[in-house]
């Protein structure tokens, strides 16, 4: 028997000795839109033609920025997409590289967070033109090269990667080249080229940072048909760090050659199908509508579909169509407070003797997925008479909060360490990173009415104990 096994044991046998009542605790849920980290809808950003050409320059406004995460969509993620248009036969400038940099630090000072991607062409009519689309394979990973150090300096406001640089849109599909293999005819020694790619992306962006690709058939062909499990998930392994995006979601020929069906054809329980829903309890799943397609598109069938492929983030700007469909179905609210993780407070059981304080929790995920970046969990113990904070971490991983479930947190804590005194007690789950772990912005809310403290980004437990002096 282990012992934070015996530990439990024995402070619910020291309450039984001593008849120590038990407080139950039963919270309100609520159904309030609000911002969360890592999650919900992200907001589009390009580059433009000014990022190469000039010093200290960027088109994000951090203004802008922060009214998107205050506003009625609680937007705490942006879409930033680098464009190398102009370094398809050199390296990357060091203007562009500090562009870049200031891009990072104008989100971080929003109170956002991003999603990456770096291409080279956005324009189909490029590639029907015979345009290059990328440049030679030396060249990208010379880029790659180049970017790491600033994706290590950024990594604690990089929610992923997405495996561009190859293709229009760098989506993996329109390349017209000899050297990666197009549109969907690739061979054994391009698969080969293409892999070098990924294999260098995961050496350069740190591995806290997942990778997406655009089609679950590129991880299976590079890394095997090997499915994640509990015992394999979350751990700095190829399988365990690559998820997807799919920028075609619920439209034809089953999202745009995504699933490999045909033009009309639902791709829900085909064999792409489920092995994308499995890696995705795991790994990240993002992207945007790009057309409408009833019923597919319908809101019904898109919460179906978000639900059944743990969606964490969805782009806004894009197919604006649909998300005025949505709105008018009224579909629209369920969406944006299911994407990602809803963590809810259903009950909460305390006993405090002495020097041990007895928690169980009961938390559920009412989302369409788990919380995709590891997060610690924490109980803070407030005393009332001086304001001074201790805290305790509990023994679990937010990260394994499946979706639908409730989870029993429980613990018992020694407190023999905290002065006497009357105490609150508060669910802490702060950002990882030294820097932003102080900032209520960066802390995850619960989905409960009359618990969330702004000012540390607590949740409060609305329990509070005697400890005797």
């Amino acid at each position: 028997m282990n012992s934070k096994i015996i530990s439990i044991l024995l402070g619910l046998l020291f309450c039984a000795l001593n008849n120590i009542a038990q407080t139950n605790i039963i919270y309100k849920i609520s159904d309030e839109i609000f911002a969360n980290p890592e999650r919900g809808f992200q907001k589009y950003s390009i580059t433009d033609a000014v990022y190469y050409q000039s010093k200290d320059v960027t088109n994000l406004n951090k203004d802008t920025l922060t009214k998107w995460r205050t506003g009625s969509d609680k937007i705490t993620i942006i879409y930033r997409y680098f464009m190398l248009a102009e370094f398809i036969d050199t390296d990357i400038s060091q203007a562009y590289l500090d562009n870049m940099q200031n891009d990072f630090d104008i989100i971080r000072k929003a109170g956002l967070k991003c999603i990456v991607r770096f291409a080279y062409r956005n324009t189909y009519s490029g590639f029907q033109s015979g345009a290059v689309q990328q440049p030679n394979k030396p060249q990208i990973l010379e880029h790659i090269k180049q970017i790491a150090p600033i994706l290590e300096s950024n990594k604690d406001i990089i929610l992923s990667h997405q495996a561009g640089f190859i293709g229009t849109w760098g989506e993996w599909y329109y390349t017209n080249s000899t050297e990666f293999g197009t549109e969907g005819s690739i061979n054994t020694t391009q698969w080969g080229n293409r892999k070098e790619i990924i294999d260098a992306m995961l050496e350069a962006t740190p591995a806290e940072i997942p990778l997406q690709v655009r089609y679950p058939g590129i991880k299976r062909t590079m890394y095997g048909n090997t499915q994640l499990t509990e015992q394999t998930a979350y751990q700095n392994t190829p399988f365990a760090r690559i998820g997807f995006y799919n920028d075609a979601f619920l439209n034809k020929w089953g999202d745009m050659g995504t699933y490999g069906v045909g033009e009309n054809v639902n791709p829900i329980g085909t064999a792409l199908y489920n092995y994308l829903a499995n890696e995705t309890r795991f790994t990240p799943m993002t992207g945007e509508t790009n057309g409408l397609n009833p019923p597919r598109t319908d809101g019904p069938n898109a919460l179906n579909e978000m639900n059944l492929t743990n969606w964490t983030t969805l782009n806004r700007d894009y197919y604006t169509q649909n998300f005025t469909n949505w709105i008018n179905s009224g579909h629209y609210p369920d969406i944006l407070r299911k994407l990602g993780y809803r963590f809810v407070l259903e009950q909460g059981k305390f006993q405090a003797a002495d020097n041990q304080l007895n928690i169980e929790l009961s938390i559920r995920n009412d989302g369409f997925a788990r919380m995709l970046k590891k997060r610690r969990a924490w109980i803070i113990l407030k005393n009332n008479a001086d304001n001074a904070q201790y805290p305790f971490l509990l023994d679990t991983d937010p990260r394994t909060w499946e979706k639908g479930v409730t989870t029993i947190v429980s613990q018992s804590i020694d407190i023999s360490g905290i002065p006497g005194g009357t105490y609150e007690c508060f669910l802490s789950l702060p950002d990882p990173d030294p820097g932003l772990a102080l900032r209520p912005e960066y802390s995850v809310r619960f989905a409960n009415h009359d618990i969330w403290i702004i000012e540390f980004g607590y949740n409060n437990l609305l329990y509070s104990f005697d400890k005797n002096r």
